[in-house]
């Protein structure tokens, strides 16, 4: 039987569920299998599930949920999302400010709950995950990196099909796809430190999820969870 888990993290896919899985076993102490993470990490069908109607409101209520948090893509518009978990959220956290803060929210209401809010890259611009990951390439002078984001940009002139939103993505992939293996997932990527779960790009991000869930800050270098 499984631990019960009352801290829990909302990611839209379940790429971003290991890739904050491995971010954070380098910063604090980290179970080898899900069952053993000290926040459970759950994918809700992208960000339409995550913020749908039901879904924010549903996890709020629930008795086994003392800390709930949630990671989501800005895309085009930060203040859109921030706005439409307000929208979820108030109704068991009437005290949630107007303005998402810049270090992430970290909220605690009457009944003793509490909730996090981060929004990607940096609570304030567009931008994804990878947007964030993207600055965790260990070398941003690599002549390598540098290759892999104008041959992105370049691919995307000779009508490459992604849409422009998601260049962030296309650039660490592109460069992951050079790596040794290649294509390497964002996880295992973090894990093999392709890309550095250590950098100080890392650190705003990582210091509100070991605020917010209570967290210790390990200095051992840790090899990452397990699929």
């Amino acid at each position: 039987m499984g631990r019960r888990h009352t801290r829990k993290l909302l990611v839209e896919g379940k790429e971003d569920v290991y890739a904050i899985a491995s971010l954070m076993s380098a910063h604090t102490p980290w179970g080898d299998t899900r069952d053993d993470w000290p926040v459970l990490i759950e994918d809700v069908d992208g960000v339409t599930g995550l913020l749908s109607d039901h879904m924010i409101p549903t996890y709020l209520k629930s008795s086994e949920t003392d800390i709930l948090g949630m990671v989501v893509d800005a895309n085009e518009s930060c203040a859109g999302r921030w706005q439409r978990i307000c929208d979820l959220c108030r109704p068991a956290f009437p005290d949630m400010p107007k303005a998402l803060p810049s270090g992430g929210l970290i909220c605690d209401n009457a009944e003793g709950h509490r909730l996090g809010v981060w929004i990607m890259p940096d609570n304030r611009t567009r931008g994804m995950l990878e947007t964030l990951l993207a600055f965790l390439v260990p070398d941003q002078k690599d002549p390598l990196w540098q290759h892999a984001q104008r041959a992105t940009d370049e691919a995307r002139g000779l009508k490459a099909p992604y849409r422009a939103q998601h260049s962030d993505k296309a650039k660490v992939h592109t460069w992951l796809a050079w790596q040794d293996p290649p294509g390497q997932p964002l996880g295992l990527a973090l894990k093999s430190k392709c890309l550095d779960p250590r950098s100080p790009h890392a650190a705003p991000f990582v210091g509100w999820f070991l605020q917010l869930y209570r967290l210790e800050r390990s200095t051992a270098r840790k090899q990452g969870p397990r699929r």
